[in-house]
């Protein structure tokens, strides 16, 4: 719902009377404040009972706590949710509400009769029917009205400007309002104006019988009353059935001229009778709704202060409190505004959280310190002086706290306390809360003036007061002399009520409070009042006032003084009045029962509500009805059925008021012993007073004030005592040479005042005479000290007098004087002695100078300090210069630092920066011996790579010095950087980093210090033999795989590691490079995306170089040279360089050689008969010479053109030499492809390998397996190979007729042992697994043929 109801133009101030301009809410008299002291506030019961007597005046006080006292606020904001209640704020007030039930009541009369009534107008504004209705009420009623011709004068109450409109005033009276009221007394059973007379029936039914009777119109489909037997509710008589109505409701008939008032025609509308018209209008009960919406602070806050700040058109903390006081209380007496608002009230702690620490949500040490305070109101129902302490029972807002989240225009309504306690209220935070009281002196005359105000609300509800949902302007309750006072809440303040205190309030804003009730003794009698209040409106107990008493009784040990004496007092007139209520009613049975047994809803009086505890009265018939013994009389049942229920007998009744009496004269006595020993002109001992204190705790009077004072004088004078005997004992530990004893260090004022409170003290303490002498002796000291100081005397005469007061073990002024005058003589001492040395420390001036500023100023002191100055400020400068040069740009030379730290020597000053400035020459130097010793080394071979010229630059930039070759340096390093990434895009291909790595050869880059010219070329031998040894021995492997000798799953290939199977699992295709002889997944390699080749059936046709022998991409010797001299032009030398020199070289002498022997074989090519010409002209040894050089070219890593023709020559030599010639066979084939018979490990179900044995499973192999071990027995001479072809799914092959034509990459064939032709597994319908299993296959032709 809104909390707005109303347009903003509607919500505005009113004007108002002159009369009431001049009076302000702010002129109401202020309740007392009160502002403990520490000492003071420390006891909260103890304190509120001193002010008692002048608090209570005023119903309420508010105590402002001592400053500093602020419990940290310990609400988990995030998690606490609560739905607030919505308060209309014209319904709160008693006249308003009258005015608001009359006229629903109206209004549901007129309607529940089938009647629209619309308000009149007179004078163009609408009649207020309900001030009409008290007017006429005030002049006797209609009939008196009219007899006395008081309608003129009910125009001039009404403030009618004339007495015109009299005669149309009384005829709405009497048509709308009179009907009503007649019907609400003969009804509702209230007593309206003494002459309000009946319309009579005979008036009705006579001008019923003179006329025709017609019934209304009845369009609407109404119901008709003309029904046989139905008999008059009222007149019993079932004749005029065109007169009777039937109730809408409950159906029952009545004529139309019986009715009170009587209808003169059958309405148009639903009709109630007058029993169910009573009902509904009599069923509304007044309170307060739940909001439909949960909130958590934030959110409450923020809509609180956005309704506050929209309704006040400002920020909400900048409206003035007595402006929303003024606007409060407008709202809440004017009856055409609506205005709703939100209050987050009665929400209990325990559910939600407190404001205060507890020790479970306590983490800081300042939570912990203020979960045990006093005045935590979590605990402050429980503390000693309390009463309900005694009530174990965790009651909700009584002794747990309740917390109220409040908006502005949120209020709480005038009521008491539950019991007339005392309660207390806190306010954590946020804006203030306003608060009105009437003290219990003028509790019944504000109870009178309410029930005179509005009369209705009371008859209907007798306990109004105690439903906090009724309220009456200060204003009114101030003109009509009942006392009321006010008070503004502010964030840390207290508000206190008194029992019987009536109070109310509102909030101006948003703010979070948290309160709780206490009662302290003087409330017992106040509190037996309350019950017996309650019991003549039929309201409910909060807890059993007589329970409490009897708890108290059971334990009286603990009992305070004062709350013996008022239990005792209070039991007296309980139990007298138990037993005189038991007098009459002795001839009743009787029955034990303990009452504190059953729930409290079990033991409440049938007749007023009262919770029992003493007795009630049962009867047989109803035994869960309990009635008390006031209204014995009240139980339907017969005193012999009756029981009165007891827990106490009479006897034991007698006996409750005496066991308290028995503690009250021995704690008096007590009481007054200990007061006594002020009186007394000798001091008692300390031993008298543990005495007194011991009795104390063996009765049980520990919780007294009196024995915590007596406490307290014993803990002061045990101090006193100790101390006492440390400080007498001074003298005999000072005669000692070797004292090790802890000194006890107290200043001359403490011990002046320590004296003072031992004299002080209401107790003797031993050896204070003693302590007295050695005072004397104190003050003797610090006169002559005061002597000495005035006079100039040496360091050793003020030593002694040092050691002197180190025995009196007392904190002296005068000793501090000593120890400054002592320090300022070696100061002196020192300084000179510290001018005098070669070499000054700069930290030693500072020292000596701060120092030196301790002490006052004399003549030596001030020339020393000068001295320092000087020194310290020529530093200071060098300093300042130092810095300068250093932080300056353009940076300075060698020579400018070195003349600066010539003249650091001079000043005879170690200088803070001195050091650096020696590092940094040092450093200069270092570097520029670095780059000498690298021209050096190239000049020997050893060159310095682009990263170590990179750092030697970094090392030289950060130098703040100027490097006469840092600039040459900059410009060499830029374009070597730039030369060396030029020759890393043409050279480095992926997988190498490195370019001085690809141009070496494998192995060169060694960590010895041989010049890299040398070791390159040592390398380049190195490189060939690994090469060679690399391919004999993937020759071998690949051999004895042929030959079955290892597995082909022991194998592994390629660069990924794997064997030839991919990993996938499938058989893969590989290559075998052409240089180191081993194999290579073409998916691992990318072969189809080679350069070369176009197509995967030709690869035989094309020279494969692996990524691992093939390392660069093989620019041309163009493109290398063309790097080569833009390098020297730059004139540049890195090791880079040097190895793409030597590589150039390596393939010019390798391309004269090749050229040389492809000029000798030219004619080869064109031989009609290249095995003759073989035969004659290539020996073995020249064979073998030219692969070698085929290795030696495939080495160098740049693309050779020759290297295609030396290729072309190769392999026209093997395809003609004589087998003696040939190179073994394995070399160049596909691993596994010798026809030697070894078993199979490759799973059925994928197609057989190209190169299978043909002794294997012959379900491993393929039709184009077949073709190709069948074309030649000779060893293949193909280069390169797949190892396994995959199967293309063609059906030209498969042996059945009509061929399924399967297809896919796992398309299973078999082959027949009989015919040897191959089937698709598809075709003649055997699964992977079936094939799997036969030994030999027959095909269905050969089976047939058999």
């Amino acid at each position: 719902m809104s909390f707005r109801k109303c347009s903003e133009k509607s919500i505005k101030i009113m004007p108002k009377a002159s009369a009431e301009k001049e009076w302000k809410f702010s002129m109401l008299p202020k309740a007392n404040v009160f502002h403990p002291t520490l000492e003071e506030f420390a006891n909260p019961l103890k304190y509120i009972s001193s002010i008692r007597e002048v608090a209570k005046t005023t119903g309420i006080i508010k105590v402002v706590p001592p400053e500093g006292w602020a419990p940290p606020f310990s609400v988990d904001i995030a998690k606490f949710l609560f739905t607030p209640r919505v308060q209309k704020l014209n319904e709160l007030e008693a006249k308003s509400r009258c005015h608001f039930q009359f006229m629903e009541g109206l209004a549901k009369f007129w309607h529940l009769q089938g009647v629209d009534v619309k308000i009149p107008h007179v004078e163009y504004k609408p009649l207020d029917m309900y001030a009409l209705h008290k007017v006429v009420q005030d002049f006797g009623g209609y009939e008196k009205c009219c007899s006395s011709k008081k309608w003129s004068a009910v125009c001039k109450k009404l403030k009618f400007k004339d007495r015109s409109p009299a005669n149309t005033i009384r005829q709405h009276y009497e048509k709308i309002v009179h009907p009503y009221i007649v019907f609400r007394r003969v009804h509702c059973g209230e007593n309206l104006a003494s002459d309000e007379k009946n319309i009579t029936v005979e008036l009705i039914k006579e001008k019923m019988e003179k006329t025709e009777y017609k019934h209304a119109n009845n369009t609407d489909d109404k119901k008709e009353l003309l029904y046989e037997n139905l008999f008059c509710k009222v007149c019993k008589n079932g004749d005029r059935d065109d007169a009777m109505l039937l109730c809408d409701e409950c159906d029952e008939p009545y004529h139309i001229y019986c009715l009170n008032p009587p209808l003169e025609k059958i309405p148009s509308g639903e009709w109630r009778c007058p029993v169910c018209l009573a009902k509904e209008i009599d069923n509304r009960q007044f309170g307060f709704e739940q909001a439909k919406k949960e909130y958590t602070l934030s959110q409450f806050g923020q809509m609180a202060d956005n309704f506050k700040s929209r309704y006040f058109k400002m920020q909400a903390s900048e409206v003035p409190i007595d402006r929303v006081e003024e606007e409060f209380w407008r709202l809440v007496c004017c009856v055409d505004e609506d205005v709703a608002v939100e209050y987050g009230a009665d929400l209990l702690s325990s559910e939600l959280d407190s404001g205060f620490p507890t020790h479970q949500n306590a983490k800081t040490d300042i939570a912990k310190e203020y979960a045990d305070d006093p005045w935590n109101l979590t605990h402050f129902a429980d503390l000693e002086e309390s009463v309900l302490k005694y009530i174990t029972e965790p009651i909700s807002g009584v002794k747990i706290p309740w917390v109220y989240v409040g908006m502005v225009f949120s209020s709480f309504c005038w009521h008491v306390e539950d019991h007339w306690t005392y309660s207390i209220n806190y306010q954590h935070w946020g804006e203030s809360k306003v608060w009105y009281g009437v003290p219990d002196s003028g509790a019944q005359d504000f109870e009178d003036l309410i029930k005179k105000e509005a009369p209705e609300l009371f008859t209907k509800e007798p306990s109004l007061m105690h439903q906090l949902v009724t309220t009456l302007s200060p204003k009114l309750l101030h003109d009509k002399g009942v006392p009321v006072y006010t008070l503004r809440q502010l964030p840390g303040d207290f508000i206190i009520t008194f029992p019987r205190a009536y109070h109310a309030g509102f909030n101006s804003g948003f703010n979070f409070n948290e309160a709780c009730n206490f009662a302290t003794a003087d409330w017992i009698p106040l509190g037996r009042q309350c019950v017996d209040q309650y019991k003549e409106f039929g309201r409910y107990n909060v807890f059993s006032h007589e329970e409490l008493l009897l708890r108290m009784v059971s334990k009286t040990d603990g009992l305070l003084l004062d709350m013996a004496e008022t239990l005792y007092n209070d039991l007296l007139v309980t139990v007298e009045r138990e037993l005189g209520q038991r007098e009459s009613l002795k001839h009743i049975q009787t029955e034990f029962l303990e009452f504190e047994e059953l729930p409290d809803e079990k033991r409440v009086c049938r007749m007023c509500n009262c919770t029992m505890f003493l007795s009630s009265i049962v009867c047989s018939c109803h035994p869960e009805i309990m009635y008390c013994l006031l209204h014995a009389s009240s139980s339907p049942c017969p005193t012999s059925k009756q029981t009165l229920k007891y827990r106490y007998t009479v006897e034991e009744l007698k006996e409750l008021p005496n066991s308290v009496q028995k503690r009250i004269p021995e704690m008096r006595m007590w009481t007054n012993e200990v007061n006594g020993l002020k009186n007394r002109s000798e001091k008692p001992l300390v031993e008298e007073l543990e005495k007194l204190a011991e009795r104390a705790v063996a009765n049980k009077y520990t919780e007294t004030d009196e024995y915590r004072d007596l406490r307290s004088v014993i803990d002061k004078a045990n101090q006193c005592i100790k101390i006492t005997n440390q400080l007498v004992a001074i003298k005999r530990r000072s005669s000692r040479v070797h004292n090790t004893s802890p000194a006890l260090k107290i200043s001359i004022d403490e011990l002046s005042n320590f004296l003072k409170q031992v004299t002080e003290l209401p107790c003797h303490v031993p050896d204070s005479t003693l302590l007295q002498e050695h005072y004397v002796r104190i003050v003797d000291f610090t006169e002559r000290c005061d002597r000495a100081l005035n006079k100039k005397l040496a360091k050793s005469q003020y030593e002694d007098m040092l050691k002197e007061s180190r025995r009196l073990e007392i904190d002296l002024p005068q000793i501090h004087a000593l120890k400054q005058e002592i320090k300022k003589i070696q100061w002196i001492e020192d300084v000179t002695e510290l001018l005098k040395r070669a070499t000054i420390s700069f930290s030693d001036l500072q020292e000596g100078l701060c120092e030196g500023a301790n002490f006052p100023n004399t003549k030596q002191i001030e020339d020393l300090r000068d001295k320092l100055e000087d020194k310290l400020m020529a530093g200071q400068r060098w300093e300042e210069k130092a810095q300068g040069l250093l932080s300056a740009r353009p940076r300075p030379t060698l020579s400018k630092l070195h003349k600066l730290l010539k003249e650091a020597e001079r000043l005879g000053l170690s200088l803070p920066t001195a050091p650096s400035v020696k590092s940094i020459m040092v450093k200069a130097m270092d570097w520029g011996k670095t780059l000498s010793d690298i021209k050096l080394e190239q000049s020997k071979g050893h060159y310095t790579s682009v990263k170590q010229l990179e750092g030697l630059l970094l090392k030289g930039q950060m130098l703040p010095v100027s490097l006469p070759e840092i600039d040459r340096l900059t410009n060499k390093v830029a374009a070597a950087k730039a030369w060396h990434d030029k020759a890393s895009k043409v050279f480095v291909r992926k997988g190498f980093t490195k370019l001085l790595e690809v141009l070496s050869p494998r192995g060169s880059l060694s960590n010895d210090n041989r010049p890299l010219e040398e070791s390159l070329r040592e390398s380049t031998a190195k490189e060939f033999t690994e090469m060679k040894k690399r391919r004999g021995a993937n020759m071998l492997r690949t051999e004895q795989e042929e030959k079955g000798m290892i597995s082909e799953d022991d194998n592994v290939y390629c660069i990924c590691r794997r064997g030839w199977k991919t990993s996938k699992g499938v058989d893969g295709a590989m290559t075998q490079c052409d240089l180191c002889y081993d194999w290579f997944h073409n998916k691992c390699v990318s072969i189809a995306k080679h350069k070369d080749v176009k197509n995967s059936d030709i690869m035989k046709d094309v020279k494969y170089l692996c990524p691992l022998c093939s390392r660069t991409k093989r620019p041309s010797v163009d493109q290398a040279l063309g790097l080569l001299i833009t390098l020297r032009q730059a004139g540049l030398a890195l090791p880079e360089g040097v190895a793409l020199s030597y590589l150039i070289e390596r393939a010019m002498e390798w391309q004269e050689k090749v050229r040389s022997i492809i000029a000798k074989h030219r004619s080869l090519h064109n031989a009609p008969d290249k095995q003759a010409y073989i035969d004659q002209n290539v020996s073995l040894k020249d064979r073998n010479q030219i692969e070698e050089l085929m290795i030696k070219g495939d080495l160098i890593e740049l693309h050779l053109e020759e290297t295609t023709d030396l290729w072309n020559l190769l392999n026209i030599i093997d395809e003609h030499v004589v087998p003696e010639k040939k190179q073994p066979a394995s070399k160049r084939s596909s691993p596994g492809s010798s026809t030697a018979s070894k078993p199979s490990s490759r799973p059925s179900s994928k197609p057989p390998s190209p190169t299978g044995s043909q002794t294997s499973n012959k379900r491993r192999k393929t039709p184009s397996d077949e073709r190709s071990n069948g074309s030649s027995s000779s060893v293949s001479t193909t280069r390169k190979r797949r190892k396994d072809r995959k199967n293309t799914g063609s059906d030209e092959l498969c042996s059945v007729q009509d061929c399924l034509r399967p297809e896919g990459a796992k398309v299973g064939w078999i082959q027949c042992d009989k015919c040897e032709k191959w089937y698709h597994l598809e075709c003649v319908a055997l699964s992977n697994k079936e094939a799997e299993q036969i030994e030999d296959y027959t095909c269905p032709v050969c089976v047939n043929t058999t």
